[in-house]
């Protein structure tokens, strides 16, 4: 059940992706219900994302979506490369062709997924440089050790390594000895995503 307050928003989100065919910033949202505080309406968004009722997009301005209009049903795009066989990257071996394919479409696509692009060097020890992008399962839950997308205080999104403590505390930590691991409490974080994937091109 949705309070007063977090119908009027939903109904105003709906309404205003009729009118405009895009998401809501969070100032439009607040003045559209008579509201002031934008904390207040963060806090009536949050409430409809976990209600399932829209989800977030991290790393947009206009980062809402109705669930309605996501694309459950839509048909997955089949990427396929020849899998050619084996390469060394210890010893030498002898390289054996393949006859089978890697269908990337299978492998990075799905249900709930979306892609960032990496600006940023605190991952580079897992590997994760700027410039990669990283495919992202949304979700709202994660185990420890998972790369996250965490949203702190309902805002400011980040990458990092996600370790859960015996303190009811979180610690984003990066992979790069030149950032600090920042240690918060649970409620303040917000997961948006685990890392399922990572896409790297080369001039």
């Amino acid at each position: 059940m949705l309070t007063e307050r977090q119908q009027d928003t939903y109904d105003f989100i709906s309404q205003y992706f009729k009118e405009h065919d895009r998401a809501p910033l969070l100032s439009e949202v607040a003045h559209g219900i008579g509201m002031t505080s934008q904390g207040s309406v963060h806090n009536y968004i949050q409430a409809l994302v976990n209600e399932g009722l829209i989800e977030r997009l991290v790393g947009r301005s206009r980062g809402l979506r109705l669930v309605e209009q996501s694309s459950e049903h839509a048909e997955q795009v089949s990427v396929k490369l020849p899998l050619m066989g084996r390469i060394a990257a210890g010893r030498l071996i002898e390289a054996i062709p393949d006859e089978s394919e890697i269908d990337l479409g299978g492998m990075f696509s799905g249900k709930d997924r979306f892609v960032l692009k990496v600006n940023g060097d605190s991952m580079i020890d897992k590997a994760i440089m700027s410039g990669d992008y990283v495919v992202i399962q949304s979700q709202q839950t994660a185990r420890h050790g998972d790369i996250v997308v965490a949203l702190v205080d309902g805002y400011d999104a980040t990458l990092k390594t996600m370790l859960l403590n015996d303190d009811d505390t979180i610690t984003l930590m990066p992979a790069n000895d030149n950032y600090d691991p920042v240690t918060l409490p649970a409620e303040r974080i917000a997961i948006q995503g685990v890392v399922v994937g990572q896409l790297r091109t080369y001039p």
